[in-house]
């Protein structure tokens, strides 16, 4: 059996997913509402209140609730 070292473990648990373009480093198993968090806390308020949205590569628009995955990419539409 392969022993597994905290420190191995901890890189293991992070993926990285991009929004707009810009590559963000966040923990395995993040929503897309702590992604955006990470990624700006005024655009998370934003589209909580409907001044912006946000889709995945397709266009497809999700929730903030939505999972991620390694290589996930989101983009956010900023209203005017």
């Amino acid at each position: 059996m392969q022993k597994t070292n905290k420190l191995t473990k901890q890189f293991s648990d992070i993926m990285k997913i991009f929004i707009n373009g810009k590559e963000i480093e966040i923990f395995d198993g993040a929503t897309i509402e702590s992604a955006v968090r990470k990624f700006d806390k005024s655009v998370l308020s934003e589209i909580k209140n409907g001044k912006s949205e946000v889709c995945d590569q397709y266009g497809n628009h999700v929730a903030l609730s939505g999972p991620l995955h390694e290589n996930s990419q989101i983009i956010i539409k900023i209203s005017k």
